[in-house]
């Protein structure tokens, strides 16, 4: 009987540990953002005690960014109908050249973000290079072309991930950002509030 319980209590500490893979601290790694509103914010210092659910994006991404946008508009929603506290969403722009404040604002109105718990982040590059290695981010520049009025047109490839960061700030599980399983992250955020 004593083995079995010993068995039992070690498949319960097992089934809770493989619902999230991952456990990397990221909290050391706070660096200075602006967000859509022109308000600085130590990142991800600034979220210590929620929930959150982080992209990297740029504004100007045809495909994969607007998937993801999208995605985490969808849990937002769904956190909100499920009336789970303590979430916020962020979204980071690997392309601060061109991702002001005021580009993130519009991006912002032009996809009807709720910002009460979602801002849109740029920085110093330095500063969203140093997020990007820490949450495991590539992001490749393609070759730029130029328009009639000589202003430069590029793209990046780049990783396509929303990733769980839990209150203590620790990367606990990663999803495809453009193709999510809605009911699979809202389980994920509920087991992390538990």
């Amino acid at each position: 009987m004593k083995y079995f319980a010993i068995a039992l209590i070690s498949l319960f500490f097992y089934s809770c540990q493989s619902k999230f893979p991952e456990k990397e601290f990221v909290g050391n790694s706070s660096k200075s953002l602006v967000n859509q509103d022109s308000v600085s914010v130590d990142f991800p210092k600034r979220y210590k005690g929620k929930i959150l659910l982080v992209s990297f994006i740029f504004t100007n991404c045809p495909d994969i960014c607007p998937l993801t946008t999208h995605n985490l508009q969808r849990i937002q929603q769904k956190v909100k109908e499920e009336k789970i506290d303590n979430v916020s969403f962020a979204a980071i722009s690997f392309d601060p050249e061109r991702d002001t404040p005021l580009a993130l604002k519009n991006f912002a109105e032009v996809r009807n973000l709720d910002l009460s718990n979602y801002n849109v982040f740029s920085g110093k590059r330095e500063d969203v290079k140093s997020l990007m290695e820490t949450f495991h981010i590539v992001a490749i520049p393609g070759d730029t072309t130029f328009t009639d009025d000589g202003d430069p047109v590029y793209f990046f490839t780049h990783t396509d991930r929303i990733t769980l960061v839990d209150h203590d700030q620790n990367i606990r599980k990663s999803y495809k950002g453009s193709e999510i399983n809605l009911d699979e992250i809202i389980n994920d955020i509920k087991n992390l509030g538990d």
